[in-house]
């Protein structure tokens, strides 16, 4: 019985330096809750309230790569502002500014969908429903990055669109990490153009590829065309049609004409030759 119980104490205490060894366990995804400090801007003349609200942001998981699109989830505590009245179904589309810190920083805002919400009368808190919104990843991330809850605006559809501002008094706390993997290739999303290249990089030389000419399909012959020059016009056409039919009939009109004149003055020579003669045969 005593070898029994020294047994189970050993592989206990073997299980406890294993866990030891291997490190804490990972933790999950959920955020910390945090409680921050803020000063609210209320509509419909109710003026200014400062109090406590409690924010906690989620993020995914696994590791992604700068350039991607991540999910957080957005929860709030209730709110110490109240309404003076019960407004039930009211259209509620909430946001929240998100502060970067660690691989990347700056500040991104978040929008949650318009939802209709219960807002119940004083002296009953204000509660928004959890909502997600989108982030993307920093092309310029390097290594996990930090969120914190940041300035916070609210707008309900009472009698028009009614805004409510809640901007912390102070930098909040850290409420999650989004892991991003130190090994991934950088990606640019869509509409962002990738990082510039590091200058301290070396450069080789890439030969450019040869022009691509097209080849002939198969089975056809190829030939190069002589080049042909405008094609004439009108009046072209009857200048060579009209000197075409000119030389088939042998002489043009002109030539005709100075035959004719030439044989006519000829003729006048001959009759005044023989005119001429016979007068002087009579006188004789």
């Amino acid at each position: 019985m005593a070898r029994r119980k020294a047994a189970r104490y050993a592989l206990g205490l073997a299980a406890t330096v294993a866990a030891c060894l291997a490190g804490p366990l990972p933790q999950a995804a959920a955020g910390t809750p945090v409680a921050m400090r803020v000063t609210c801007e209320l509509p419909l003349g109710q003026g200014t309230h400062t109090g406590e609200q409690v924010v906690t942001l989620d993020a995914p998981a696994e590791p992604v790569r700068p350039g991607d699109k991540v999910r957080i989830r957005v929860t709030l505590g209730p709110s110490f502002a109240t309404s003076p009245i019960a407004l039930p179904g009211t259209p509620l589309t909430p946001s929240i500014e998100v502060v970067l810190s660690g691989g990347a920083t700056g500040t991104v805002r978040l929008f949650g969908p318009q939802t209709l919400v219960d807002i119940p009368g004083h002296p009953d808190p204000i509660v928004v429903p959890p909502y997600e919104g989108e982030l993307t990843v920093p092309i310029e991330a390097r290594g996990d990055i930090a969120l914190a809850p940041g300035r916070m605006v609210t707008n309900t559809t009472v009698l028009g669109v009614q805004t409510t501002t809640c901007t912390p008094d102070a930098p909040a706390a850290v409420s999650t990490v989004v892991a991003v993997a130190a090994d991934a290739p950088l990606t640019a999303p869509e509409g962002q153009a990738a990082p510039p290249a590091d200058p301290r990089a070396p450069r080789t030389a890439v030969p450019a590829p040869p022009p691509v000419t097209e080849a002939p399909l198969l089975g056809t012959a190829t030939a190069t065309a002589e080049p042909t020059g405008p094609e004439p016009s009108s009046a072209t056409l009857k200048a060579e049609n009209r000197s075409s039919s000119d030389g088939d009939d042998g002489m043009s009109g002109a030539t005709v004409f100075g035959i004719a004149a030439g044989a006519l003055v000829l003729l006048m020579a001959v009759v005044t030759m023989l005119m001429s003669w016979r007068r002087h045969t009579d006188d004789d």
